[in-house]
This record gives C-alpha cells, sequence and structure tokens, in this order.
C-alpha cells in the first residue's frame, strides 16, 4: 500500500495512488453486487490555462463540505477530485456539481468485481471526458452500462 505516501500538496488531499489503493480496497467479491462508485469532478480551466493554487483548495474545500459519512475524496490530475462512495452515483454527481462553480463535470464508474483499480479510474476519467464535450455540468458514467 502506498496511501499514506502519496499526499497532493496544494490541497493535503491523498492522490492517485492513494486512490487506487482505496478501489482495490472497496472491489466487491464475486457473486456481490456493486455497492461502491467512482465520481471524477473535473474543475473548469479558464480560457486553457491551469487552474491555481487558491481555485484547486477552495474546490477541495466544497468537496469536502458536501461529502456524506463514508465518502473518501483525493485529487486527481491538474484539474479533477475523486470522490469514492457507496451512495448512487448520479446523485452523488449532482451533490458534488452543486458545491463547485458552474461548468464543472463529472465521470462515473462502478467498482465492479471484474474491473481492477486502475480500470474503474480510466473509465471514469473517460467519463469525464465525454461530459467535458457536453453542456457545463454534465454527468456521464462509462461504460453505460
Amino acid at each position: 500500500m502506498t496511501a499514506l505516501l502519496d499526499v497532493d500538496a496544494t490541497t493535503l488531499l491523498p492522490g492517485r495512488a492513494a486512490l487506487l489503493d482505496v478501489l482495490a480496497l472497496r472491489r466487491p467479491t464475486p457473486p456481490a453486487t456493486p455497492t461502491t462508485g467512482l465520481v471524477l469532478v473535473g474543475l473548469p480551466a479558464p480560457a486553457g490555462l491551469p487552474l491555481g493554487a487558491a481555485q484547486l483548495v477552495e474546490a477541495a474545500a466544497a468537496l469536502s463540505a458536501a461529502l456524506l459519512p463514508g465518502e473518501w475524496l483525493a485529487r486527481h490530475g491538474a484539474d479533477a477530485f475523486a470522490v469514492v462512495t457507496e451512495e448512487p452515483m448520479p446523485a452523488t454527481a449532482a451533490r458534488l456539481l452543486a458545491a463547485l462553480p458552474s461548468g464543472a463535470s463529472a465521470g462515473l464508474c462502478p467498482v465492479t468485481a471484474d474491473r481492477a483499480a486502475p480500470d474503474v479510474l480510466r473509465l471514469a476519467a473517460l467519463g469525464l471526458v465525454l461530459a467535458r464535450l457536453g453542456e457545463p455540468g454534465a454527468v456521464v458514467r462509462y461504460p453505460t452500462a
């Protein structure tokens, strides 16, 4: 496990390696029904410029305040945050997006027995890419089934 060593210097949130550890720990064993999902929230970047530290810290605080008990928040990439939840993913995404400035989008992926943690993260990231191609505030579950 690398979770203890992986902290984002700007937001002081866990980073990608810790996220992968948590996803691996929450992976159900067959034949259990998936109950955990990943919501990847992407912040809008002004005119393609990188986000500043103050914006990232504000977003981290807003997302932290919007979490329900049992949800877990991490920083993922330059402009995204990941929330591992056992709540319904669409409702979680709506709650998290409501806490952020308009223009944020989200990608969703369930944690299943047949998907390794990196695959869950990759699929949620693909959902986020597709969501960003749509209207601001869009949410895309990938894969759709």
